[in-house]
């Protein structure tokens, strides 16, 4: 909340934006909908994709805390350029811009009004600012409503720390002395019991950690990687498989992502297994083992109504003029 705080007023922004994970997700990074939106953004795969949030077999940035913070602020204030009010911004965050579009071009043409309570809309969109407001009220005078909130600091409570090694998710939070558990919390976007690092990317830590795990890192003298690729063959079961790897079938599945029931390799795959006597993963290596394709630089970005070259390049780190020469 510190940081989603900071980066809403930086932007001059209302800053009861900041509680908007909250009716989204309960502030829940791991959050998971029916409708395939994750993170505390709820951002559904396609939007993710707009924005730059990457998803792919190790990673789904859709639940990076940072990445998916700025990727929403950035998305609000772009519908907020597009209607000119923070009400319908929102109801086209949580309904889609289109909707709300075409919910507005039909008021205009019966000569009604179109603000946010005129429109017909979809029941969850229509409590959706109410709710927004219902919980900045909350906050601001919870004794009003006989509640007790409690205490939150007004502190930062993770730090950024950059990694440039694959290391083990386990031994990550082992080495920061924080329990597995709220290391999870701070980076559920890496997706696989092992983080993949072919460019420096992003670690958070809680504050006090932050130092810890640099020196221990630093210090560390065995692999940090004690999981590796294993090509299986077609037909080849799951369970002789986990048996050989000494780990359950479950477990094989759950690393490797496998939801289906079947027992057997329906092709020639390559599953992440326990390496033995510590067996240290090459980069080459790591690359083998994905699910969906993808361009070996680079990514194709679907252009947004609205959208200009310029916003486009700023918001992947690249330059106008090389997006023109690429297409």
């Amino acid at each position: 909340l510190f940081y989603i705080v900071e980066a809403v007023e930086s932007r001059g922004m209302p800053t009861e934006i900041a509680l908007l994970p909250m009716i989204e997700s309960a502030f829940n990074p791991k959050a998971y909908s029916s409708a395939k939106a994750a993170g505390m953004w709820q951002f559904i795969p396609s939007t993710g994709r707009s924005y730059g949030l990457k998803q792919n077999w190790w990673v789904d940035n859709r639940r990076d805390v940072i990445a998916a913070t700025n990727a929403a602020l950035d998305y609000l204030q772009k519908l907020h350029g597009m209607f000119g009010s923070w009400e319908l911004a929102l109801a086209a965050y949580n309904w889609g811009e289109g909707s709300v579009q075409r919910a507005i071009a039909k008021n205009q043409a019966k000569g009604l009004p179109t603000d946010y309570l005129s429109l017909r809309m979809p029941r969850e969109t229509q409590q959706y600012v109410p709710r927004l407001m219902a919980m900045k009220n909350l906050i601001q005078k919870p004794q009003d409503f006989g509640v007790d909130l409690g205490v939150v600091p007004n502190t930062p409570y993770f730090a950024q720390i950059t990694l440039t090694q694959h290391i083990d998710v386990a031994l990550a939070a082992k080495l920061a002395r924080t329990t597995l558990e709220e290391f999870t919390s701070l980076n559920p976007n890496y997706t696989r019991p092992v983080i993949q690092v072919h460019q420096p990317t992003t670690l958070l830590l809680p504050v006090d950690k932050a130092e810890i795990f640099a020196a221990n890192l630093e210090n560390y003298e065995k692999p940090l990687v004690t999981w590796q690729p294993y090509h299986a063959k077609r037909g080849e079961k799951l369970d002789a498989i986990a048996r050989r790897h000494g780990i359950s079938s479950s477990r094989l599945k759950e690393v490797n992502g496998i939801q289906v029931k079947r027992g057997r390799i329906s092709g020639n795959q390559v599953l992440l297994v326990p390496g033995t006597g510590g067996a240290k993963l090459a980069s080459a290596s790591f690359s083998e083992i994905k699910t969906e394709p993808e361009l070996r630089s680079g990514k194709v970005y679907t252009v947004r109504k609205g959208d200009t070259l310029l916003a486009i390049a700023k918001r992947n780190g690249v330059k106008a003029e090389q997006i023109k020469t690429w297409n």
